[in-house]
């Protein structure tokens, strides 16, 4: 694997909207980034972050509604029974 490898791996990831069920580590035979794809992978970098924070405020929006649902009292009890016939 190459660095420009691990770059588009990455981009793909970013591009599908995915995230990799596994925690991410990196590969450890890569050696330094070269000097040409450093602007490449802060661009990555800053997208990740950018999901990060909406993924953030996504889950906390979510958290809101889940919380106010929560809040409404419940008035009638749960069926027990179900008219199949009527």
């Amino acid at each position: 694997m190459t660095w420009s490898d691990l770059l588009d791996g990455l981009e793909a990831e970013l591009a599908a909207d995915t995230s990799p069920a596994q925690p991410w580590h990196a590969p450890a035979n890569l050696g330094p980034i070269p000097a040409h794809l450093e602007e490449r992978a802060r661009a990555i970098l800053r997208a990740q972050a950018d999901r990060a924070r909406a993924l953030r405020a996504e889950r906390d929006a979510l958290r809101g509604h889940l919380d106010a649902l929560d809040r409404i009292p419940q008035s009638q009890p749960d069926a027990v029974y179900l008219d199949v016939d009527g």
